[in-house]
C-alpha cells in the first residue's frame, strides 16, 4: 500500500514554548521527517513576518500558514497558495462593541498588505497590555516597524482595502465579554469565525480570533489537501495546543495533543504529548510515524 504522508503542526505551545525560537532537535526531527517522506505545513495564528523567521533556514521545502488559515505560503513556489480576507468596512462594525472594555484591539492588515499590524488600545490598562506585546511581538526596532499605533478610530487609520485577522488581546474575563457580544450580534457572528484561545507565552492572558466566515485552520488543510494531492488524501499527522487547533486536528488521521491544552480537548488525542518545553512533540511524531507503519504494512 502506498499513501502520502502530511504532517501539520501548530506552533506555539506545540512545537516551541519560545517566540523566536525552535530548538535544535525539533528542526534536526523535521529535516528527518522530510527526508522519510513527511510533506511539512506549519499553522499558526501568527502573521506571516512574525512566523517566517522560525523556518527561514530550513533546508527543506514548507508550507506555512498565518493568522489561523487566512493565508498559506510555499517555499518552493515562494508564493502565496490563497488569501482570504474581510473588509475594511467591517471596521466599523466591530468598533460598536468596544465600550467599556480593558483590552488590545489588534488589525491584522495580512502579507498581501504587507503585514502591517495596527493597535488600538481600550480601557485603563492597555499601556501595560501594550509592553506585555511588545516584549513578544517587538522586541527590536526593526520588527517594530510594521506596528501602527492607533490614536483615532481603526476604521479611520486603516490604510488597506482589506485585513486578514482581527485580534483581541487582554485579561481571559475582558476577552470574554467582547466575545459575548460578538456572539450575540448577528452582524458580526455571521460575518466570522471566532476562535477563543489561552494566549501561549502567559495563560493569565487570552486572545480572540476573528477570520473571515469559514476560515480556520481545517479551512487551511483542505485548501492544501485539495491544491496538492487532488483525489488522493495524505495520511495526515495533526497536532495542536489549544481550541483553534480543534478542526486541525478533526482532519487528522494521527492526532496530537499537547498535555497543557484545555483538558476537554484532551479526548481528541490519540496521543497526548508532554509539553513544547519538554520537547514532548518528538515522541509524539514517533508515534505518528509508528502508526503510518503499522498502516500500509498491516
Amino acid at each position: 500500500m502506498s499513501l502520502q504522508k502530511l504532517l501539520v503542526t501548530d506552533i506555539d505551545g506545540t512545537i516551541t514554548h519560545q517566540s523566536h525560537l525552535l530548538h535544535d532537535r525539533v528542526v534536526k526531527a523535521l529535516h528527518q521527517y522530510y527526508d522519510s517522506g513527511w510533506q511539512l505545513f506549519f499553522l499558526t495564528g501568527r502573521y506571516f513576518s512574525y512566523a517566517y523567521p522560525l523556518f527561514q533556514n530550513f533546508s527543506v521545502p514548507f508550507l506555512l500558514g498565518s493568522q489561523n488559515g487566512s493565508s498559506v505560503w510555499s517555499s518552493t513556489d515562494k508564493e502565496f497558495i490563497y488569501f482570504r480576507s474581510l473588509s475594511r468596512d467591517f471596521l466599523c462594525v466591530l468598533e460598536k462593541y468596544f465600550e467599556d472594555l480593558d483590552l488590545i484591539a489588534c488589525i491584522e492588515s495580512g502579507a498581501s498588505n504587507r503585514d502591517v499590524y495596527f493597535r488600538k488600545g481600550l480601557g485603563k490598562t492597555s499601556q501595560e497590555l501594550k509592553a506585555i506585546l511588545d516584549a513578544v511581538y517587538f522586541p527590536t526596532p526593526e520588527a517594530a516597524r510594521l506596528l501602527v499605533d492607533v490614536q483615532g478610530h481603526l476604521s479611520e487609520e486603516f490604510s488597506y482595502e482589506d485585513f486578514a485577522i482581527a485580534k483581541f488581546f487582554g485579561e481571559r474575563e475582558e476577552v470574554k465579554k467582547i466575545m459575548d457580544r460578538f456572539i450575540q450580534s448577528p452582524e458580526v457572528s455571521s460575518q466570522v469565525t471566532m476562535n477563543y484561545m489561552r494566549w501561549p507565552f502567559d495563560f493569565k492572558y487570552a486572545v480572540l480570533l476573528l477570520t473571515l466566515k469559514d476560515v480556520s485552520k481545517g479551512f487551511a488543510v483542505d485548501q492544501v489537501v485539495q491544491t496538492f494531492y487532488k483525489e488522493n488524501k495524505p495520511f495526515i499527522m495533526a497536532s495542536g495546543d489549544d481550541v483553534n487547533d480543534i478542526d486541525l486536528l478533526s482532519r487528522g488521521d494521527f492526532k496530537i495533543v499537547i498535555q497543557t491544552a484545555p483538558e476537554e480537548m484532551h479526548g481528541l488525542a490519540d496521543f497526548l504529548a508532554p509539553p513544547a518545553k519538554d520537547l514532548g512533540i518528538l515522541s509524539a511524531w514517533e508515534a505518528g510515524e509508528l502508526r503510518y507503519k503499522q498502516l500500509v504494512n498491516p
